[in-house]
Order: C-alpha cells, then sequence, then structure tokens
C-alpha cells in the first residue's frame, strides 16, 4: 500500500526490517492524529520501543532526526521562508509545522504541511496562521485553497519572493521583495523582521552569541518553554531597536 511516509521511509539507512517498523509507527500515529484530531508530535517524539527478538529497537528522536535531515535535503539545505542555508545543527532547523498545530492538530503528521526553518523564521512565525478559512476538520488543503499565503510545499519560491544579499566582513545584509500577493504577505509577516534582526546581530558579535547560546539551551529542553519566550521577547526588543533607528 502506498503511504506519504514511502519515499522516507524508502532512503533511511536501516534494514529493511526496522525501514517496516518505522513505517509502521508512523501510519499508525498519524491515523490516530488525524482521525482523533489529535496532536501527536510530542507522542512521536517520546517514543520508545525497545528491541525484542527480530524487532528493531525503534526511537522517535532518531525518527525526527533522520525527517528533519530528508527535509532539509529536498529543500536544498535552505530555510523554507527566507532561503537562508541550514546551518548543519539541529536547533538551527526545526522541522516547521506550516498549518501550526495548535489550530490544525490533525495535520501534525502530514507530509505536505512539514518543512524545515532556520530558528529564527520558525520563532518568528510560531503559531502564525496565514489561512484563516481553512476549516481545521476538513482534510488537508489543496492548492487552489492557499493562494491568499506562500506555502513552501505548494509553491515555488522564485515565482513569490525575490531576494539579493550582500555581505562583507563586518556587515551583512538580505532584501526580500514580493513578486505576488502571497509573496509580499510573506514579505511583511516574516521575512522584513526576520531581515532587520540579522543585520544588527551581524554588527554585534556578542549579542548574536548569546543568542546562539539560548537557542541551543532551548532545543536540548533546558528551561523548557521559559527559554523560548526569552528569545522571542529578546528578539523583540532587536526588532523595535531596529525600527526605532
Amino acid at each position: 500500500m502506498t503511504t506519504q511516509f514511502d519515499d522516507f521511509c524508502a532512503q533511511l539507512p536501516f534494514w529493511e526490517l526496522k525501514k517496516k517498523a518505522i513505517k509502521r509507527e508512523l501510519n499508525r500515529f498519524y491515523y490516530y492524529s488525524f482521525n482523533g484530531n489529535k496532536d501527536v508530535w510530542k507522542k512521536l517524539y517520546d517514543l520508545n520501543i525497545p528491541k525484542k527478538g527480530a524487532t528493531p529497537k525503534i526511537e522517535g528522536k532518531e525518527i525526527l532526526s533522520k525527517l528533519r535531515d530528508f527535509l532539509a535535503k529536498k529543500q536544498k539545505y535552505r530555510c523554507c521562508y527566507c532561503q537562508r542555508y541550514l546551518y548543519n545543527i539541529a536547533y538551527a532547523r526545526p522541522i516547521e509545522h506550516i498549518l501550526p498545530r495548535s489550530d490544525f492538530p490533525r495535520f501534525s503528521l502530514v507530509m505536505k504541511n512539514l518543512a524545515v526553518a532556520c530558528y529564527d523564521c520558525n520563532l518568528k512565525k510560531s503559531n502564525t496562521v496565514w489561512w484563516r478559512a481553512i476549516n481545521p476538520a476538513s482534510a488537508y488543503p489543496v492548492e487552489s485553497q492557499l493562494t491568499s499565503a506562500f506555502h513552501c510545499n505548494h509553491h515555488s519560491y522564485n515565482d513569490h519572493i525575490s531576494w539579493m544579499s550582500y555581505a562583507t566582513n563586518d556587515f551583512a545584509f538580505r532584501a526580500y521583495g514580493g513578486i505576488t500577493a502571497a509573496g509580499k504577505k510573506l514579505c511583511i509577516d516574516l521575512l522584513h523582521d526576520v531581515s532587520k534582526a540579522e543585520i544588527l546581530l551581524s554588527r554585534n558579535d556578542g549579542l548574536r552569541e548569546v543568542l546562539d547560546d539560548l537557542k541551543a539551551m532551548n532545543e536540548s529542553g533546558l528551561g523548557g518553554d521559559s527559554v523560548r519566550d526569552f528569545v522571542n521577547t529578546l528578539q523583540g526588543f532587536i526588532l523595535a531597536s531596529t525600527e526605532a533607528n
């Protein structure tokens, strides 16, 4: 039977028995999520099936790590929103739920809803919903329902957004422009703020290092939501300072 997880599971560097076991678990979580309108992301992360006889050990953390790598490769190792290259460290490339889990729990394990964003874009977007007309209890939306905003798994980036990058030893700058209404919305809602923060941080090595440490702490689970909230607040102040200047 063909499933949405076939391509992902096929490229996993495991024996066939383990690949089949992982696909079975992913399908189990998916149907539980979709049919029950449940967010299963944390349950999948916490999954831990010990090895027993011929049954291989299955860990959710390992599955999500491989999924992150799969999505990043699919995106040519660029953030799905700002197109900056993704660093080869987990906290710099979180898995992004395009339709957020908070409002659309049944889409928490829909492959079309998953991408990899840089930490800055993932944090700035957070639980923002860009398509308010979508029914959370319906099937996953098709392209005709997503025209009001950019969706990285349905739209070509270069058809909607243009960007340029400039950098010297002491300064970095990236500018974005919307080509379509959906591209302009992405620029206004996300990209312009991320660009302004990047400019400020490129001039302040100390502040950038502190933020990087906090991001790493958040990814490791130390501090939980309080760290994420603090980073979000701090970046809000950074953006406010760019407005003042």
